[in-house]
C-alpha cells in the first residue's frame, strides 16, 4: 500500500454511532458488514461479462470461497433475495440455520487474490493526491448527489490507510468506493477555487486513467470474491454511473444503474426497514435507506429519460425513507437535513410514477390535467418552507449549498411537469381539429404549459448556474436540463408558426387551484420570450462544450434546430413588438449618429 504524509482532510464522526460501538460489543464488525457493502463487480466495464469466471483459477477461487460460507453460500447459487420473509432461504434460517449469517458477510480474502490485490493497491497515485481530491469530493462534490454519508466516509478512509495488508473484503470494496469518488471529484476540476490541471504535479486525466483501471480491477476481484454484493458496492456503482455521466455516456450510466439495482435487489434494500433484521443498528438501516433512495431518484429519472421500464417498483413507502437527522454541525430539530433534498427529490419521483399512464398509453389530455391539479393540491403545499417554490431563505447564511440544492429542486418539478405535458407534441394537426372545441381549446392550453415549463426549467438552470458561479462545468444538472427544455420550445415553435396564439382568455380551462406553478408563465407567454430562452440554452451549452462532451453533442443538435426553425411575420412582429423609437431611432424618421 502506498504511504505518504498525512495530510488532514475534514473529517468528523457521528457521536451517536460511537456510542452505539462502545454500548454493542459487535457494532465494529457488524457497521464495517452492512454500511460498507456495495459494487456489484459487473461494474460498468463495457466488456460487460465481469460475472463471468473465464479461467480455470477464477473458477477454483470462487468455489473455494463459497463451498465454506453456510447459508451465505445458498443464497448466492440458489440467487435468494436476502431478508425475505417467504423465500426458501427464509423457511431454512427459521429452522435455526441462520445464525452464523452475520459473521459471512464481510469474508475473508482468498489466498489466491492476494497478490492480485496488492499489485493494484501498489499502482495507486500517492496518498496526498487522494487527500487532495476526498477534501474537494466532501466540499464542493458531495452535496449533489450524498451517495455516502460524509461523517462515516472520511473516518473509514483515514482508517483505511492504516489497515496494512488488506484481509477482508469489504476492505477491497470500500477501496472501489473511495477510488471511484476520487475519480468522479477530478470530473470537477478544474475549478475557480483550484485552477490548475493536475494534482501535485500529476495530469487530472493520468489521475482519472489510474483510478478507472485500478477501481474495475479491484471491482473485478471483489466479484469472483462474493457474487452477491453489499452495500458499498451499490454505492460504487452509481459514484462510476455519475462519472459516465459526466463523460458523456448516458447509457453507460443506465448499465451502471442497472447492476446497482440488481445488487441492491440482492441484498434486500428494496424491501424496507421492516424486512430487516432487527439487529441492525439504526444507523446502519439509515445508510441503507438513503442508497436506496438515491438509486430509485436515477432510476425514475433515467427511465423517464430514455423511456425504459425503471428497475424498482413504483412504490416508496415509508419503510423506505430515511428516518434520521443526521446533521452533526447544527444543533437545531428545525434545521434542513443535509439529505432533505434527495429525501424530497425521492417522494417526487414516487409522486409522478404513482400518477404514470402505462407504457404505450395514448395520450389523454383530461387525464394529464388531472395530474397537474393533483400536484398542485397534494404535493406543492407541503415542501417545507425552504424548498418551496416561494422559498424561506432563513437557512442560506448558515448552510451555504442549500441555495443550491433548493435549485436542482425546482428544476426536477419543472422537468416533472414538462414530462406530464410533453406528449401533447405528439398530436397530428388534423388530429386536433378533429377534436370537439373546448377539447381543441384544452390541447391549446397545454401547449402553452408546457411552454411555461420549460421556460421555468431554463430559469432555474440558468440560476442554478449562476449560483455555481457561471463557470465551466460538467454538472449534468445544468447541461441535460438545458438541453431538454430547450427542444421543447424549439419543438412548440417550429410545429405552430403561430404559438403560443392568442390569450385563451375565459375560453380556457378553469383552474380553482390555490397553488398554480404554471400560472403566471402561461399568461405571459410571448413567441419571443420562447425564442429568447432557447438562444441563452445554446450559448450556455456552447460555452460548456468546451469542457462537457455533453453539452457539445447538445449544443450541435440544438444550434442546427434553431437554425431550421421557421420565421414567420408573425414571430418577426412578435419579436419586435417590445422595441421602441429609442432603441432604433431611424424607425422614428430619424438618422441614427
Amino acid at each position: 500500500m502506498q504511504s505518504g504524509g498525512r495530510k488532514r482532510v475534514v473529517s468528523s464522526c457521528l457521536p451517536c454511532y460511537r456510542k452505539k460501538q462502545k454500548a454493542t460489543p459487535q457494532t465494529d464488525a457488524r457497521s464495517h458488514e452492512v454500511v460498507p457493502a456495495y459494487h456489484d463487480t459487473q461494474s460498468q466495464d463495457t466488456s460487460s461479462n465481469d460475472e463471468l469466471v473465464g479461467s480455470a483459477l477464477d473458477w477454483r477461487t470462487k468455489r473455494i470461497s463459497t463451498l465454506c460460507q453456510g447459508n451465505d453460500a445458498l443464497a448466492e447459487m440458489f440467487g435468494y433475495v436476502e431478508h425475505s420473509e417467504s423465500n426458501t432461504l427464509a423457511l431454512v434460517r427459521r429452522l435455526g440455520l441462520g445464525e452464523d449469517e452475520p459473521q459471512n458477510r464481510n469474508r475473508d480474502i482468498a489466498p489466491e487474490a492476494y497478490d492480485e490485490i496488492d499489485m493494484n493497491i501498489k499502482r495507486l497515485p500517492g496518498r496526498k493526491i487522494f487527500d487532495f481530491l476526498i477534501q474537494f469530493y466532501i466540499t464542493e462534490v458531495h452535496w449533489m448527489e450524498q451517495i455516502v454519508y460524509a461523517p462515516w466516509f472520511l473516518s473509514h478512509y483515514q482508517k483505511w490507510w492504516n489497515v496494512g495488508r488488506l484481509s477482508r473484503i469489504n476492505d477491497v470494496e470500500f477501496a472501489v468506493l473511495f477510488i471511484r469518488i476520487c475519480s468522479y471529484a477530478s470530473q470537477f476540476l478544474p475549478s475557480p477555487s483550484y485552477t490548475i490541471d493536475r494534482i501535485r504535479g500529476m495530469p487530472l486525466a493520468d489521475i482519472r486513467a489510474a483510478c478507472h483501471d485500478i477501481a474495475e480491477n479491484l471491482a473485478a476481484i471483489c466479484v469472483r470474491l462474493n457474487a452477491r454484493g453489499t452495500l458499498l458496492r451499490a454505492q460504487h456503482l452509481l459514484v462510476l454511473g455519475l462519472q459516465w455521466q459526466c463523460e458523456g455516456s448516458t447509457n453507460a450510466f443506465w448499465d451502471a444503474l442497472s447492476n446497482a439495482a440488481r445488487v441492491a435487489q440482492r441484498i434486500g434494500l428494496h424491501r424496507g426497514r421492516a424486512a430487516w433484521t432487527q439487529e441492525m443498528h439504526e444507523f446502519d438501516k439509515e445508510i441503507r435507506s438513503r442508497v436506496y433512495c438515491n438509486l430509485y431518484i436515477w432510476d425514475s429519472h433515467l427511465s423517464a429519460q430514455l423511456d425504459c421500464s425503471p428497475f424498482f417498483s413504483a412504490s416508496l413507502t415509508a419503510e423506505h425513507l430515511p428516518r434520521m437527522h443526521l446533521t452533526p454541525d447544527i444543533d437545531d430539530a428545525d434545521a434542513p437535513e443535509d439529505y432533505s433534498e434527495r429525501l424530497l427529490q425521492a417522494r417526487l419521483a414516487s409522486f409522478w410514477r404513482s400518477l404514470a399512464p402505462k407504457q404505450g398509453a395514448k395520450y389523454d389530455a383530461t387525464v394529464a390535467e388531472e395530474r397537474y391539479g393533483k400536484f398542485c393540491s397534494d404535493f406543492l403545499p407541503h415542501l417545507p418552507p425552504y424548498f418551496a417554490l416561494e422559498p424561506s431563505k432563513e437557512w442560506d447564511e448558515r448552510l451555504p449549498k442549500l441555495p443550491l440544492q433548493r435549485q436542482i429542486l425546482h428544476v426536477a418539478i419543472f422537468d416533472f411537469l414538462c414530462q406530464n405535458f410533453r406528449q401533447v407534441l405528439l398530436r397530428e394537426p388534423s388530429q386536433v381539429q378533429s377534436l370537439p372545441a373546448y377539447k381543441q381549446v384544452v390541447v391549446a392550453s397545454q401547449k402553452r404549459a408546457l411552454a411555461a415549463a420549460a421556460l421555468k426549467m431554463l430559469e432555474g438552470v440558468a440560476k442554478l448556474h449562476a449560483l455555481l458561479g457561471a463557470s465551466y462545468t460538467r454538472f449534468a444538472a445544468v447541461i441535460l436540463p438545458a438541453f431538454e427544455a430547450a427542444v421543447v420550445l424549439v419543438s412548440l415553435l417550429t410545429m405552430d408558426q403561430r404559438f403560443p396564439g392568442a390569450d385563451l382568455g375565459d375560453d380556457g380551462p378553469l383552474r380553482a387551484l390555490d397553488v398554480d406553478p404554471l400560472g403566471w408563465e402561461k399568461a405571459h407567454l410571448t413567441r419571443d420570450r420562447c425564442y429568447q430562452a432557447t438562444q441563452q440554452a445554446l450559448a450556455r451549452l456552447e460555452m460548456l462544450a468546451e469542457v462537457s462532451n455533453m453539452a457539445k453533442a447538445g449544443a450541435g443538435t440544438l444550434a442546427r434546430l434553431v437554425a431550421n426553425m421557421p420565421h414567420s411575420e408573425a414571430a418577426l412582429d412578435d419579436s419586435f413588438a417590445h422595441y421602441t423609437a429609442e432603441t432604433f431611432p431611424g424607425l422614428n424618421g430619424e438618422r441614427p449618429d
